[in-house]
């Protein structure tokens, strides 16, 4: 056979030549080296009329142009939107929630799971032994300067009020400079062992406030709420930090309960925010956690922390939604919608979600009104105008 310009004939067959040294003819459309001038055909047809959709942008993409990418949660990818995306050093998968170990690895939650990997008690960088990483090893976090512990502080809880489900606030309180030290003695006192103050990094210069376990009414009640009042007159303030409220476990019926609550949460996202008065990447409502909620019950999915509903403590779940204030209602209101929400989804039934509407922010409110032990919480929503 004759040599020509092209390495196949009319056939789509190639010469001994071209076969010799592997010069194969490639699929016009995916340049995938191709043997047999027919298989090429075959290939080439197969994947004229066939598309994926992409699970971030949901375009629906020809498999002409473009095979897809894997991600994690058996997720496919265009490739724009894998370039948001990088690949965990693990698994070999795209993901969009990557973090690094100390070691320079970047691993997808799932992955730093599966290898024991955890956060370093200062920052966010992941290790798989001691306390922290290299650049935080020398802290002492058990450090106690003028009253304000280090970031991993975690006394004996003492617990107040009846059960069982408590409440324990933590707010992020920002101090004027030069005046650090006389607001840490002046908040211990007035405190007097009902909290303590902690460092944290996302305060420029201040503490975390942090509650022993309170039961709702009891918080009302007990706690001294005008300390929050000489705070402000001191000139601080909770501007740009977060208030969390952390919820004990022992308070759901069991899996169905969390998995209700979570959900309620979930799907009143924005209402929620509003109520929060913010939305931040601290306390993130992310497709994949709502999509995940039934694992999480299980405990077969960990949320990353930031998440909206951190689930990673053991034996509370974290709600990080609200932002941080030292206007009484704000943090009375914070603590009633935890109760609230607790309260309302223990007995919701399916009866009730798909013929009352239980899932809706409107049925919730109108339930509040109710209960006036939650007058903070109804209070503020009707000055936020999202109660309906």
């Amino acid at each position: 056979m004759s040599d020509t310009t092209s390495p196949t004939d009319k056939e789509g067959r190639i010469c001994e030549h071209c076969e010799k040294v592997g010069q194969y003819p490639t699929c016009e459309q995916c340049d995938i080296p191709l043997r047999d001038g027919h298989l090429r055909r075959a290939h080439t047809l197969e994947k004229a009329d066939q598309t994926f959709t992409c699970n971030q942008c949901s375009d629906s993409v020809p498999l002409r142009h473009h095979d897809p990418l894997p991600a994690t949660g058996d997720r496919e990818l265009c490739p724009p939107c894998a370039e948001d995306f990088g690949v965990c050093d693990h698994c070999n998968l795209y993901d969009d929630e990557l973090r690094s170990t100390e070691t320079g690895r970047e691993l997808c939650p799932e992955c730093a799971i599966e290898l024991d990997y955890y956060d370093c008690e200062v920052c966010t960088t992941l290790i798989d032994s001691g306390t922290y990483c290299g650049d935080h090893r020398d802290d002492d976090a058990d450090d106690d300067i003028d009253g304000l512990h280090g970031y991993s502080y975690k006394p004996t809880p003492v617990f107040h009020g009846i059960g069982p489900c408590y409440l324990g606030l933590e707010l992020e309180v920002n101090v004027p400079y030069g005046h650090l030290s006389d607001r840490i003695s002046d908040t211990d006192d007035i405190l007097n062992g009902l909290g303590y103050l902690k460092e944290d990094s996302s305060i420029d210069y201040g503490f975390e406030l942090v509650t022993h376990p309170m039961a709702y009414r009891w918080a009302l009640a007990s706690f001294p709420w005008h300390l929050l009042d000489q705070l402000d007159l001191a000139g601080c303030s909770g501007d740009g930090n977060g208030l969390h409220v952390h919820i004990s476990r022992a308070a759901f019926a069991g899996p169905c309960h969390v998995f209700r609550w979570m959900k309620f949460v979930y799907r009143n996202s924005s209402a929620v925010q509003t109520l929060a008065r913010r939305s931040s990447g601290y306390a993130a409502f992310r497709d994949s956690e709502r999509h995940n909620i039934k694992h999480s019950c299980k405990g077969t999915y960990c949320a990353p922390r930031d998440s909206a509903i951190n689930t990673q403590p053991r034996h509370t779940f974290e709600l990080r939604v609200f932002a941080s204030s030292l206007e009484i209602r704000h943090v009375q209101a914070a603590l009633a919608f935890a109760d609230a929400s607790v309260a309302y989804t223990r007995d919701l039934t399916v009866t009730d979600i798909t013929a009352r509407s239980g899932w809706t922010w409107t049925t919730f409110t109108q339930w509040l009104r109710t209960r006036p032990q939650y007058a903070p919480l109804t209070a503020e929503l009707e000055d936020l105008a999202c109660a309906c």
